[in-house]
């Protein structure tokens, strides 16, 4: 089935097929593309019909692109930009890409003025697009932005694990909808995953609800260079990146670890360790994930391919790809979509699965607004694009 193009977010509109009528299997995949989840194609009928945003932290790379697809969704007016280094200077700046012919953009403004602004009710939603340990602080400094606004989402590893900041405010709810969407419709405030949890979960999750991982479980992952932030590091320059990759804090030192052992203890119902061996590659986005794991009991490449293709068959931005096929992260580029492909080894016994996505959309800003979607009543994937742009 191919999705129709959204004339207005340039965004691709999911449509579940009519009763009874069959859908064409989806390029790359053998199964057909029906059967979406409910809030992927729901009308919007009595729901909230438009949202006003504030992004803080909109200098980085994950906020440009919430802010850049912001402006594209037809339910989102974009208020505010927040930086503490861009503070005063006209938004055209922060955005080049941008036009400012086309839309009407905002001063950019700190903390403390984007406070006052939600006094005055300027905004109603606050998307955090802030280095980890940042929210935390801010929130604590300035309750407000913490307590006030209807919705907060925040893109940072602060509350992933739960609880609220100590200025006050909700709990946060963990932002994976096609793991744990059921307590995301309605939240007041959600903790975006990280990119590599992102790719790991969606890898893993169909073995995983099966019962059929052992620990440990084994992840290696390639990364585009804007994972790690938009401020100048020298492993982060074109000359040390150019023609060469590198392994970064391996075994249990980065702080998607936890992340993960997490997000499988929630899937399995007991403790599942990782180990994981994080790579920076000499591009510029993307993620592309192995995991290994040892099974309960032997499974043919066959049947863990019906497991995937059963549990991800009604997921808008979730792929399984044909035997044989493997993901790549220029397929995903610029869209919110994830590739999975998976098999066994070695009589059985060994899954291997596989990811890969767009670290700044499915792995930030694009699942960001899929949880906005969901917060909001709308369908899960209006203003999302599904399609990837290779070139």
């Amino acid at each position: 089935m191919t999705a129709p193009l959204d004339p207005i977010a340039g965004a691709a509109t999911l449509r579940t097929p009519a009763s009874g009528a069959t859908a064409a299997a989806a390029p790359g995949t053998s199964a057909p593309a029906v059967g979406l989840p409910s809030s992927a194609t729901a009308p919007i009928t009595g729901a909230r019909q438009s949202a006003r945003v504030a992004v803080l932290g909109a200098s980085g790379y994950s906020g440009q692109e919430f802010a850049r697809r912001a402006l594209a969704h037809p339910g989102l007016s974009l208020a505010v930009l927040a930086s503490r280094e861009h503070a005063g200077r006209p938004a055209v700046e922060l955005l080049p890409g941008l036009d400012p012919r086309a839309v009407a953009l905002p001063t950019v403004a700190d903390a403390k003025a984007l406070a006052e602004m939600l006094a005055n009710d300027v905004f109603d939603t606050l998307v955090c697009c802030l280095p980890h340990g940042a929210w935390k602080a801010i929130a604590a400094e300035h309750p407000l932005l913490s307590a006030k606004p209807a919705r907060v989402i925040d893109l940072s590893s602060d509350f992933r694990d739960g609880g609220a900041p100590a200025g006050g405010g909700s709990d946060y709810a963990y932002g994976l909808p096609e793991a744990f969407r059921t307590v995301l419709a309605g939240a007041a405030r959600i903790a975006n995953p990280g990119c590599y949890p992102t790719a790991a979960t969606l890898a893993l999750l169909p073995a995983a609800e099966s019962g059929w991982i052992e620990e440990p479980v084994m992840v290696s992952a390639l990364s585009g260079v804007s994972g790690a932030g938009r401020s100048p590091a020298l492993k982060t320059s074109f000359v040390e990146l150019e023609g060469g990759a590198s392994i970064y804090k391996a075994g249990t030192e980065h702080q998607h670890v936890a992340e993960m052992e997490r997000n499988l203890e929630r899937l399995t119902g007991a403790p599942v360790a990782v180990g994981f061996a994080p790579q920076l590659a000499p591009m510029s986005r993307g993620i592309l994930l192995t995991a290994n794991a040892r099974l309960t009991r032997p499974v043919s490449p066959e049947e863990v391919r019906a497991a995937y293709l059963a549990r991800y068959g009604g997921e808008p931005f979730v792929r399984v790809l044909e035997a044989g096929a493997w993901p790549e992260t220029r397929a995903v580029k610029a869209s919110n979509r994830c590739d999975v492909a998976v098999t066994t080894l070695h009589g059985g016994r060994t899954l291997l699965a596989t990811a890969a996505l767009d670290n700044l959309v499915k792995g930030a800003a694009g699942q960001a607004i899929q949880n906005l979607n969901l917060m909001l009543g709308w369908p899960e994937s209006w203003g999302l694009p599904v399609h990837g742009s290779p070139w």
